[in-house]
C-alpha cells in the first residue's frame, strides 16, 4: 500500500535494480519458509539489492526504537505469517504516511502513519496480513520481471544521493506497483491469514473506509493513496471484505478487536504522532483524528488535538468548533493541561479576554515550568492580567 501524505524519510527498496543472471520463469508459487535465492538469478540480485537498503534501514535516525512498540508489532507479524515467522524481520519508522509493506527479502517496514490510524489490533493485522500476502505470493518479483521483460533492464536509483532521497521516490515505484489482481489476491490471502487468528473479520472494511473518507477529506492534494490509484475500486474492495466478514461471523467466531491492547501499545507515542499531523494538512488531521473519536469519544488527548487541528486551519466555523473541541479534552479525566493554554488563545481571538484570562492562569498553574510561559505571560500582560 502506498497512499496518505509525504515526508521525507528511509526506504527505496522497491526502486532498485536487480542482479545477475537469466530473468527467471514467471513465480506463481509461494515462496518456502527459509528460502533464499542463488546469487546468480535474477532474483538473487534484487534480494541483494534489498540487503543493502536494509542494511540502511538498520542505521536510520528514523526507526522507532521503543522495544516495546517494536516487540508488540514483531508478535503480530510472526502470529500472522507462522512458518514464515523467522524469514520476516520489522522496522518501524517514524513518518506519517499510511503505509506498511514487506519487501522480496522479507523487510517488513510499519510506518507511524498506519499505526496512528488504525483503530485497533485487527486492523492493524489486516494491514499487516495483506502485506505478508504480497510477499508470500511473490508479487514484487513477478513486478520486477514484468518490467524488464518489457523494457530489457530496470533502471536501479542506487546513486540518486542517500536512502533519503530513494525513500522518497518509493512511492512511484514500479516493484510495489502491485495489479489489481495482486491487490485482490493479497486481500484475499490477508483475510485469511487474519481470520484464521480469530480476529474480528469486519475490521478490514472499517479501516478502508476510512482511509477513503480521509482521502475525500484530503481534496486539496494530489491523491497519492494506492487504494484510489492502483488498488481495486475501494467499494468493490469493501463489499468483497464485507461479505466475506458476514460469512465467517454466520460460521465462525472470529471476534478478537484488541482496542484497549493496542491502545496501550501505541499510547507512548500517539501525542507525538498526532502533533507531527497538526502541522500539515489540516483537514486531513481533521478527518483522522475524527475517526479516532469514534471509537474513544471521551478522549481527552484526541479532542485536544482536534481543537489545535481547527485553531490552526482557523478557516470559518473553525473557532467555534476549537472551543467546542477544546471544553471536551478539559472535561475528560485525561485531559491535557495544554487544552487549556488552547482554549486561552481561542478565546482571546473571539475578544472573550475574561475566559482567555482564566485559561490561561490555570494552564501556568498547571504547568510552572512551561517552555512557553514567557508567551502566555505576555498575554496575560495585554489583557491587564498576571499569571
Amino acid at each position: 500500500m502506498k497512499f496518505g501524505r509525504s515526508a521525507g524519510i528511509v526506504f527505496a527498496a522497491v526502486l532498485l535494480c536487480g542482479g545477475t543472471g537469466s530473468v527467471n520463469a514467471a513465480v506463481s508459487e509461494l515462496v518456502p519458509p527459509g528460502y533464499r535465492p542463488a546469487p546468480d538469478t535474477e532474483e538473487g540480485g534484487l534480494w541483494a539489492d534489498m540487503d543493502r537498503q536494509e542494511a540502511e534501514v538498520k542505521v536510520s535516525p528514523t526507526l522507532v526504537a521503543d522495544e516495546a512498540l517494536n516487540t508488540y508489532v514483531r508478535k503480530m507479524v510472526c502470529e500472522l505469517a507462522g512458518d514464515y515467522c523467522a524469514s520476516l524481520r520489522v522496522y518501524i519508522v517514524d513518518d506519517s504516511r499510511n503505509n506498511a509493506m514487506t519487501a522480496p527479502n522479507g523487510m517488513v517496514i510499519v510506518w507511524t502513519g498506519l499505526l496512528l490510524r488504525c483503530q485497533n489490533e485487527a486492523e492493524l493485522a489486516f494491514v499487516l496480513g495483506h502485506e505478508i500476502t504480497h510477499y508470500l505470493k511473490r508479487h514484487s518479483l513477478l513486478n520486477f520481471q514484468k518490467e524488464v521483460r518489457t523494457t530489457g533492464s530496470f533502471a536501479g536509483l542506487t546513486a540518486a544521493g542517500g536512502i533519503g532521497q530513494l525513500f522518497g521516490v518509493m512511492a512511484a515505484g514500479t516493484i510495489a506497483s502491485y495489479s489489481r489482481d495482486q491487490e485482490r489476491e493479497a486481500d484475499a490471502g490477508g483475510f485469511d491469514l487474519v481470520v484464521g487468528k480469530g480476529y474480528d473479520p469486519g475490521q478490514g472494511a472499517f479501516f478502508m473506509a476510512n482511509t477513503a473518507e480521509e482521502e475525500e477529506a484530503n481534496a486539496n492534494q494530489v491523491k497519492s493513496s494506492a487504494y484510489l490509484s492502483s488498488h481495486p475500486d475501494m467499494k468493490e474492495r469493501f463489499a468483497v471484505l464485507t461479505k466475506r466478514a458476514d460469512d465467517i461471523q454466520a460460521r465462525a467466531h472470529a471476534d478478537i478487536i484488541g482496542a484497549e491492547a493496542y491502545r496501550a501499545a501505541i499510547g507512548p507515542h500517539r501525542a507525538a504522532w498526532l502533533e507531527e499531523f497538526n502541522r500539515g494538512d489540516y483537514a486531513q488531521s481533521v478527518a483522522i483524528i475524527k475517526q479516532l473519536l469514534k471509537g474513544e469519544p471521551q478522549s481527552g488527548e484526541l479532542q485536544y488535538y482536534l481543537g489545535e487541528a481547527y485553531r490552526r486551519r482557523n478557516a470559518n466555523g473553525d473557532l467555534k468548533n476549537a472551543v467546542a473541541a477544546y471544553q471536551a479534552a478539559i472535561a475528560a479525566t485525561d485531559a491535557p493541561n495544554a487544552a487549556h493554554r488552547g482554549l486561552g488563545l481561542v478565546s482571546l481571538k473571539a475578544n472573550q479576554k475574561t475566559v482567555a484570562r482564566e485559561e490561561f492562569q490555570k494552564y501556568l498553574s498547571l504547568v510552572p515550568m512551561a517552555s512557553d510561559r514567557a508567551t502566555v505571560e505576555y498575554y496575560l500582560a495585554t489583557m491587564g492580567g498576571s499569571p
